[in-house]
């Protein structure tokens, strides 16, 4: 609570310096094909009983759709918003390299199993553009709501599953430019937090190519990671790295 107030007065702090707006829309969605990479265990402080999601469990590289929609405006005293939706699904079977406890389950050396994952992530983000010229900078905050699932069944051993849910208020910031009069875009973005041993941060570079018919097409590469510490139970230092390709219109 006493994280989301500060955030709060930041925002309030940032409506001052912000400059007017034009009027804008944007809806988008990209195709990000990601590696993953990281360990993972659940109620254990133990951090022998970390499972490793590439060598234990058989995860490697995936794909999936996003989609976002965005809307600016005039009134400097109050916030822009987007709003995103990234939902990652997987599965993979794997091979236990030593006995692990998962949650009330063990699970034996060498056992096989096989497990899903599923990360659904929604941001609503509040920001202010401190520049609106060639040059955009923006700040401001996100509340991303993190709801996970994850259920791991062993050959001999059962059924374990972990289900992870909350909000996380974090930091955002974005800087991008044009290339005048030809439709070409850069950009970077991101939010990030970090308190009570636990640290998260979500970033894209981008480039985009706007058309005279208000179509875009973006390229680009993005970054996820979650370092939790007895977040709702779960410990986890996990990466989703890799690049997306999308389209948007813009209004």
């Amino acid at each position: 609570m006493r994280h989301s107030t500060r955030y709060l007065v930041l925002l309030a702090l940032l409506a001052p310096m912000a400059q007017a707006d034009n009027l804008k829309l944007e809806a988008g969605a990209s195709r990000w094909s990601y590696d993953i990479g990281g360990t993972a265990r659940y109620q254990t402080r133990d951090s022998s009983n970390d499972i490793d999601v590439n060598d234990d469990l058989g995860y490697n590289d995936d794909s999936l759709g996003s989609y976002y929609f965005s809307f600016e405006h005039p009134v400097p005293a109050l916030p822009n918003v987007r709003v995103s939706r990234t939902d990652i699904d997987s599965g993979a079977n794997g091979q236990l390299s030593r006995s692990v406890v998962y949650g009330n389950t063990t699970f034996g050396l060498n056992e096989s199993v096989n497990s899903e994952f599923t990360l659904d992530q929604t941001d609503v983000t509040m920001y202010y553009q401190l520049f609106d010229t060639v040059l955009d900078i923006d700040l401001g905050l996100n509340a991303k709501y993190i709801d996970s699932r994850s259920r791991i069944t062993g050959s001999t051993s059962g059924t374990e599953t972990a289900d992870v849910s909350g909000w996380v208020p974090m930091l955002y910031a974005g800087v991008g430019a044009d290339l005048p009069l030809t439709g070409l875009s850069v950009s970077a973005d991101g939010s990030f937090v970090s308190y009570q041993d636990s640290t998260f941060y979500d970033y894209t570079l981008k480039a985009s190519y706007l058309t005279p018919w208000y179509l875009g097409v973006d390229v680009g590469y993005r970054s996820i990671r979650l370092n939790l510490d007895d977040f709702d139970g779960s410990y986890a230092d996990i990466e989703f790295d890799g690049p997306f390709a999308g389209a948007h219109f813009e209004f």
